[in-house]
């Protein structure tokens, strides 16, 4: 079942605009109560939510069952739901006054604002819940400068100059860097991406005509040249631990038998060496070396491995993690007791 990306925007737009009429009818005390505590239930919703998707994104590789396959789409379709609700909300409750405490209240506030887009980048095990969802990642990139926009918003209101403005600024990069890995890797899954990174580049082949020419050179110069094939070195690694030999060769037939998932035709080596494999092993083995393979696949297909492994990935991750740790380091340091202990 496809994801859209309506369903947040439209769902989010909704929420606040229900929120205004009903907020109109309900008594003041509640009213207090609601706008005091909304944000904060709501940023813990979206924490408890990403956790639930860190816990169970990758085990529905393993296990088949349809209770944690429930859990993890209503998980993925909230998380991403609740997190741009709270960022209209914070954008909406964000304004000028002179209550000192309402101003430190709207700091903090604003500070959760780049956390709230680490939420919306999602967690490493799961980017797609189908492949359908990697098609839409061009409305994930306009869902990226939307909620990127809002969030900055709802920092330059709160800008005051204090130390929590100040360490939001990294937590701003390190969100935006989160929320691109996972358009990234979406549309590295789509299906004409996936197909266009797997066909090689043209290949025009020896230079016959330059060959020869140097052949005839050579000769006539009273050298003696002479045509002979050249023994091509084996590439076969000789693995002491039979778990690693398992893994090389899965990964190995991954790399060729991918191409199937891109309508890519093999050529008669590829036929010829994955049977010569699976004709020399055992049956424990074979299916062992399958899931091996399909593992791989699920990686690439429904989560951030084919950005996370890469050069530019490795340059990000250690770029946005660094970043938030040195935040969350500084954060400890500060003086915080002019904010509210239950922020």
């Amino acid at each position: 079942m496809p994801i859209t990306g309506e369903l947040t925007s439209i769902g989010s737009l909704i929420f606040l605009n229900k929120r205004r009429s009903v907020m109109k009818i309900l008594p003041q005390s509640v009213t207090k109560l609601w706008n005091e505590w909304e944000v904060r239930v709501l940023v813990l919703i979206s924490l408890f939510l990403q956790i639930v998707l860190i816990l169970l994104g990758n085990r529905r590789k393993y296990i088949p069952s349809k209770w944690i396959r429930v859990i993890l789409w209503l998980a993925y379709l909230a998380a991403d739901w609740i997190a741009a609700v709270c960022i209209g909300v914070l954008s909406n409750s964000q304004g000028d006054s002179e209550d000192d405490s309402l101003q430190q209240t709207n700091i903090i506030r604003a500070f959760w604002a780049p956390f709230l887009l680490l939420h919306l980048g999602g967690p490493d095990t799961i980017t797609a819940y189908s492949m359908e969802d990697n098609e839409l990642w061009l409305r994930h990139l306009l869902g990226l400068v939307v909620q990127f926009g809002g969030a900055f918003y709802v920092f330059l209101r709160s800008w005051e100059g204090m130390p929590l403005n100040i360490l939001a600024i990294p937590m701003f990069v390190a969100g935006l860097i989160k929320y691109g890995e996972r358009t990234w890797a979406l549309r590295s899954a789509s299906s004409s991406q996936f197909r266009e990174a797997m066909l090689p580049r043209p290949d025009p082949g020896p230079n016959y005509a330059k060959i020869l020419g140097e052949y005839t050179l050579q000769k006539s110069q009273g050298f003696n040249v002479s045509f002979e094939p050249v023994a091509e070195p084996s590439t076969k690694v000789n693995c002491l631990d039979p778990d690693e030999e398992i893994l090389q060769v899965g990964y190995a037939l991954f790399m060729t038998f991918k191409r199937l998932f891109a309508d890519l035709i093999l050529t008669f080596q590829d036929r010829k060496d994955s049977q010569s494999f699976f004709h020399n092993t055992t049956w424990e083995k074979a299916f062992v070396v399958i899931e091996v393979e399909l593992g791989f696949m699920y990686d690439v297909l429904y989560t951030k491995a084919s950005v996370t492994y890469c050069r530019w990935g490795h340059l990000l991750r250690a770029v946005s993690l660094s970043f938030t740790v040195s935040t969350s380091v500084a954060f400890l340091l500060i003086n915080k007791q002019e904010y509210a202990t239950t922020d």
